[in-house]
């Protein structure tokens, strides 16, 4: 077999990251060539694109004879790095291209449907992403009708620099079947994928969604699930509770970060909230501010250099209007992104959360302390493992949408599932 040659970015666009670039890609090469057949490593001609472009593949008409392997390390481009023309233009050419699509999908569309020749091999080395994430779906429900041979999933650090939490696809064009799972710590096993669309996260990580089906989900059992309020100026509104100006006491709220939950065991910490809002979330008029206004005086060119303000809110209003009657309540918190999830309780209901932490209202009738032993049990983190979106280091970035999806034990449900019936 000739030497891959894989298309390369200009030198003259990109001066500062070529080489890192062209590591990336002959890493990617390296990891790709071992998925063909070992028959065919030697003898398969190549076709070069040296100097070919996203527009080549993403916008040409592809009338040129089909290819037995299609190999790629297709651009990892997040909708936010494409201009307006470029989303409307990509959203009419391709069925995948939905939500906040990427690159590398739109690529996967085009290599199966386009370029793949019957019976033949497709080899691509992308992030794990399309696999669980709602943007993947019309993805996953195009690969149904493919063999999805392999799934690799490469070391994280695998691309020096660059966490993207690689995966390797082999797909061969052919009746679907089984698929052999290889996982970073190199254990294996061959499970059937869902054929749905939907996320074939607990299939790969072998969740315990079948233990938990009891038909309830925490969204059904909560009167909320959202992430703590974000004021756009922390270093300002929070301080130290020892360090709370003169005359201010009546203006504060205790509050607490991610970090902190894990440095204090929990909801209750060293740190207050001075802030502007009453118990309804109504924010204090400016000629009724008092102490606040002086003190917030001093922070005034701070506190309007944010966005918020800019939007036209009062210079000294937090970012976010807080659901104050929601959050003074009892209620269960845990931080937005860990390595192991584990949920705390708030049961006086007298702590504000921040924008790193995630809060949850459960329904009068439901047991806070029966429900936060169950989402620290193995059932639940299991699931929680197998469905949330990885960020760096391969830590669980927590979402309201998921969380709201996790199933419960059927006795949290009772009174939920009486007002179906």
């Amino acid at each position: 077999m000739d030497d891959l040659d894989w298309p390369q970015p200009n030198r003259e666009e990109l001066p500062d990251t070529y080489e890192e670039i062209d590591d990336m890609l002959h890493r990617a090469e390296a990891a790709i060539r071992g998925h063909l057949p070992v028959e065919d490593r030697g003898e398969v001609d190549v076709v070069k694109f040296e100097d070919a472009t996203v527009d080549d593949i993403l916008n040409a008409m592809w009338d040129d004879p089909e290819f037995d392997y299609v190999i790629a390390n297709p651009p990892y481009v997040a909708i936010e790095g494409l201009d307006e023309d470029e989303k409307s233009r990509y959203r009419e050419l391709f069925d995948t291209a939905n939500g906040r699509f990427d690159l590398y999908i739109l690529f996967f569309e085009r290599c199966l449907d386009d370029m793949l020749a019957d019976g033949g091999r497709l080899v691509f080395i992308t992030p794990e992403k399309y696999t669980y994430v709602d943007t993947g779906e019309a993805l996953r429900r195009l690969m149904r009708n493919y063999d999805i041979a392999e799934l690799e999933h490469v070391d994280e650090d695998s691309f020096d620099g660059h966490i993207t939490f690689p995966l390797i696809t082999t797909i061969n064009d052919g009746h679907p079947g089984e698929t052999r799972i290889i996982r970073r710590d190199g254990t294996e096993r061959t499970v059937d994928l869902p054929r749905n669309g939907e996320s074939w996260a607990s299939t790969i990580r072998g969740g315990a969604d079948g233990a938990l089906d009891s038909g309830v989900t925490l969204g059904d059992v909560t009167e909320r699930i959202s992430c703590g309020v974000a004021t756009g100026a922390d270093s300002v509104f929070v301080v130290n509770e020892s360090e709370v100006p003169e005359g201010l006491e009546g203006w504060t709220w205790q509050t607490v970060s991610g970090s902190q939950l894990r440095e204090f065991d929990g909801p209750h910490t060293d740190s207050v909230f001075v802030n502007p809002y009453d118990e309804r979330g109504v924010l204090t008029p400016e000629d009724e501010l008092g102490e606040f206004g002086e003190w917030a005086e001093k922070h005034r060119d701070r506190l309007e250099d944010r966005s918020c303000v800019e939007g036209g809110k009062p210079w000294y209003a937090w970012h976010e209007n807080p659901p104050m009657e929601d959050i003074l309540q009892p209620k269960i918190v845990c931080k937005d992104v860990a390595n192991v999830p584990r949920f705390w309780t708030d049961e006086k209901g007298d702590v504000v959360p921040r924008h790193s932490v995630y809060y949850i209202i459960p329904e009068d009738d439901v047991d806070i302390n029966e429900l936060r032993e169950y989402l620290n049990s193995d059932d639940a983190q299991v699931w929680i493992e197998a469905h949330c979106q990885r960020a760096h280091n391969g830590y669980l970035r927590l979402q309201s949408k998921v969380l709201k999806d996790l199933p419960v034990p059927e006795k949290f449900g009772e009174t939920y599932q009486a007002t179906l019936g």
